[in-house]
């Protein structure tokens, strides 16, 4: 397989080029002018060729949103086009088929590849078409034509930890096994826990009973400012609030006693694990 090298590519280039001279009087010659030494020789996958003429589409992703009764547009945009290049291009030489070859082996290879462009320079891009022409009066010369957008980053789906449901997993797992724990240290002591068990349920049945005591109503009351008569044994002064009422006192004690009642609940639960 043989490619083309620089010196290879600048005459027939630079022949092209001095046809144009008349109509581009910059320079004594297109090889003397800066522009033309910033020219770089083609190759895809480092198989040369030679630029005839070449598209390039640039810019930016557009949708264009149009409403009942209004003269203009918006324009929403969507990000940067993918960058594509298209080539009309030719091989030469007397090894030409042998270049063809190349450059089919070149162009069938899967994946983005090295395109050297002769005025953009090294890209990594991906070929979307390709195709060759022999011309019967044209010898040793192929013509090519190929079509490339710009590579981007494969980019695949992460995975993130959810930190949250770790916490509560964790916090369940821990539950569980201090539970565990507990009992296996509890069933050491035969006799304990179930002496524990009964005398917490009978201070709960002290404090319940002690709650659902029908004085407490008259002693709430009690401590009021004022004249209650034989309920109250006359005009009293304590310390409740100048300002509470009979309603409010037995609000109090009434959520005093739902309290007391939750606690002992809670007290026979846990006795009841003993």
């Amino acid at each position: 397989m043989s490619g083309f090298s620089p010196g290879q590519i600048a005459p027939p280039l630079q022949s092209i080029g001095r046809l144009a001279l008349a109509s581009d009087p910059s320079s004594a010659s297109w090889d003397e002018g800066e522009w033309w030494q910033q020219l770089q020789p083609g190759s895809w996958r480092g198989v040369g060729f030679v630029l005839d003429a070449a598209e390039n589409r640039m810019g930016r992703r557009t949708v264009e949103h149009t409403y009942p009764y209004r003269d203009t547009v918006w324009v929403e945009d969507l990000g940067r086009l993918p960058r594509r290049f298209a080539f009309q291009a030719y091989l030469t030489g007397d090894d030409v088929y042998a270049q063809r070859d190349a450059m089919v082996k070149a162009a069938e290879t899967s994946g983005p590849g090295t395109l050297v462009h002769p005025t953009f320079g090294t890209l990594q891009c991906v070929m979307v078409d390709f195709a060759t022409s022999d011309r019967r009066e044209r010898g040793r010369y192929v013509e090519v034509t190929m079509a490339f957008v710009l590579a981007g980053d494969l980019l695949f789906p992460t995975s993130a930890l959810a930190t949250g449901e770790n916490v509560q997993a964790a916090a369940a797992a821990l539950s569980s096994a201090s539970a565990s724990d507990f009992r296996l240290q509890l069933a050491a002591l035969p006799s304990i826990p179930p002496l524990a068990g009964l005398n917490v349920a009978a201070f709960g049945a002290i404090a319940t009973s002690t709650m659902n005591d029908a004085g407490r109503a008259l002693a709430a009351v009690r401590g009021l400012v004022g004249n209650f008569g034989r309920y109250a044994s006359g005009a009293r002064m304590t310390t409740l609030d100048p300002l509470a009422t009979v309603q409010s006192a037995l609000s109090g004690a009434v959520q005093a006693k739902s309290a007391v009642v939750g606690a002992v609940a809670s007290l026979d639960r846990l006795a009841g694990d003993l």
